[in-house]
């Protein structure tokens, strides 16, 4: 009897490992992946300049930076089109508020140029974009200082990353700025890629179903986290996905749950701007539930969705999942059961 408790023992042992050691689908080689990307220190360049000397850098930065610039300044820092009266007189004004607050120091304390993260970071992320996407373009990439404002921003062929959103948790000017304590526990370098990747996801695959429900929005959230997956395999899930522990072992623990509700209250079909936001959206929990529930819940169950579509479904690639259009098809051909 003892030794038929010791195999047991054993082959649980065994299995344990196993599934401890089961492999990442998406842990794929791509040292051979060549990607150059073009990385612009632009708030390098912002911050060394004198105050008196923008007007002299002004025509050279629309000259070079072109789109770009146009987008940074008109749409970003809203300081209107160039041709305007008081243009100048809000750029320099912007100017002034990074030095008087000690902005444009703490950034690039926090990136000093001899800083690799974000070149090791993004090249190995977007070396995984172009293994699954070979014949997608990589963007350029410009750091900048937006005055708190998006963390990342995209235009044609760009990506633009707001360092001064990444200074740490606990940066000093955070909370006196209004960000909630959620917020500010991942605005940290290490969320850059994540929020790099999911940006560069939404630019070239746009929400664009005709049917704007719940459900959709579900399906089309977890698949941009399934995309997120395959860029950066070796982050951990409470990265990808801007969770604490707490909040991804709730997630987890609670899938059925989360989906008997979605079910039970006709939420799935509902088209309401705020049922969607309230399932998708981001915010500290996801509000009909604890206030220790992990936020984007719905996000969550389309995540799964789109996880048990790829799983019935081996013959379907990366790109051709990022390319399909019927987000309700996906769930059909699913066969989700939480």
């Amino acid at each position: 009897m003892w030794r038929r408790v010791l195999v047991m023992g054993f082959v649980a042992v065994v299995m344990m490992l196993g599934l401890g050691c089961r492999r990442n689908p998406f842990d794929v080689d791509v040292s051979h992946v060549k990607v150059d990307l073009d990385i612009v220190r632009f708030d390098r360049e912002f911050c060394q300049i004198r105050p008196d000397s923008i007007y002299v850098y002004l025509p050279r930065w629309q000259q070079e930076y072109g789109y770009f610039w146009q987008v940074y300044s008109q749409a970003l820092l809203g300081l209107g089109k160039p041709e305007s009266y008081d243009y100048l007189v809000r750029l320099k004004g912007f100017f002034d508020y990074c030095h008087q607050y000690g902005i444009d120091r703490d950034v690039q304390k926090a990136f000093p140029p001899d800083d690799e993260f974000l070149t090791q970071k993004l090249t190995d992320a977007f070396r995984h974009y172009r293994y699954y996407f070979p014949g997608r373009r990589i963007p350029r990439i410009f750091t900048v200082i937006s005055g708190f404002n998006v963390s990342v921003f995209t235009g044609d062929g760009f990506v633009g990353i707001s360092l001064d959103k990444y200074l740490g948790s606990d940066y000093v000017l955070y909370p006196n700025l209004g960000f909630e304590k959620y917020k500010r526990r991942r605005m940290t370098r290490g969320m850059i890629p994540v929020d790099v990747m999911r940006a560069w996801a939404v630019a070239e695959f746009p929400f664009n179903d005709s049917v704007n429900n719940v459900l959709a929005n579900m399906v089309y959230e977890g698949r941009l986290q399934y995309f997120l997956d395959a860029m950066l395999p070796g982050y951990p899930d409470t990265l990808k996905w801007g969770y604490t522990e707490l909040q991804w072992k709730w997630a987890n623990a609670y899938e059925k749950n989360i989906w008997d509700y979605l079910v039970e209250k006709n939420v799935l079909f509902s088209q309401r701007a705020l049922d969607i936001k309230t399932f998708t959206g981001d915010g500290p929990f996801t509000t009909p539930f604890h206030h220790n529930s992990a936020p984007r819940a719905g996000t969550f169950i389309g995540y799964r969705i789109v996880q048990a579509f790829m799983k019935n479904h081996p013959d379907v690639t990366l790109g051709q999942l990022m390319e399909m259009k019927d987000y309700i098809r996906i769930y059909n051909e699913s066969y989700y059961e939480p």
